[in-house]
């Protein structure tokens, strides 16, 4: 069962993930349409789904949420900082945004509204400067996704995915607090 609501969007909400839900964290992870798409190739057992919960998802240097409808959990979306660098989250107040929806609810709206709601948080409770994210070139649904939120292509790193047997590239966004707020 799905921790409190932390935020709500117009058809979901994001809540914090509880131990509960590490079978449905393990079951997503194992499923191909999740994992080739996340470039994530190990298979997760219940020990490494518990550890994922740990080490990741229980992290307090980031911001993780199960996203559901209702209590039905529906994937994980993150906002994760850099800790060095010239990036580093302290300094550039920005961060990056990463999710993944369970493959029975693809193409119904609800990546969208998680992402929009979780970038709306960003820049409006975190005082972020700016939110990036990647996606392999071989990812359309999160290109379309990113791109509908406003997100401007910032460059690719030419074949540095392995994707189904052949070299993909991975393609850089980023959306720019000011960008977010003419578009509201």
């Amino acid at each position: 069962m799905p921790g409190p609501i932390f935020l709500e969007g117009e058809t979901i909400t994001l809540r914090p993930a509880e131990e509960a839900d590490i079978e449905f964290i393990q079951r997503c992870m194992n499923d191909p349409r999740v994992w080739r798409a996340a470039l994530d190739i190990n298979p997760m057992n219940r020990k490494q789904g518990a550890e994922f919960f740990e080490r990741v998802i229980s992290d307090a240097d980031g911001v993780q949420c199960l996203v559901c409808d209702g209590a039905e959990p529906l994937g994980i979306i993150s906002l994760t900082g850099s800790q060095y660098g010239p990036d580093e989250t302290v300094r550039s107040r920005a961060a990056e945004l990463a999710y993944w929806l369970a493959p029975e609810h693809h193409g119904q709206g609800y990546g969208s509204d998680a992402a929009a709601r979780m970038i709306q948080y960003a820049f409006e409770d975190r005082n972020l400067r700016r939110v990036s994210a990647r996606s392999g070139s071989f990812n359309d649904a999160s290109i379309n996704l990113l791109e509908s939120l406003g997100f401007e292509h910032e460059g690719t790193l030419r074949q540095a995915a392995w994707f189904r047997g052949e070299y993909h590239d991975i393609h850089w966004y980023g959306l720019l607090r000011e960008e977010w707020q003419e578009r509201m």
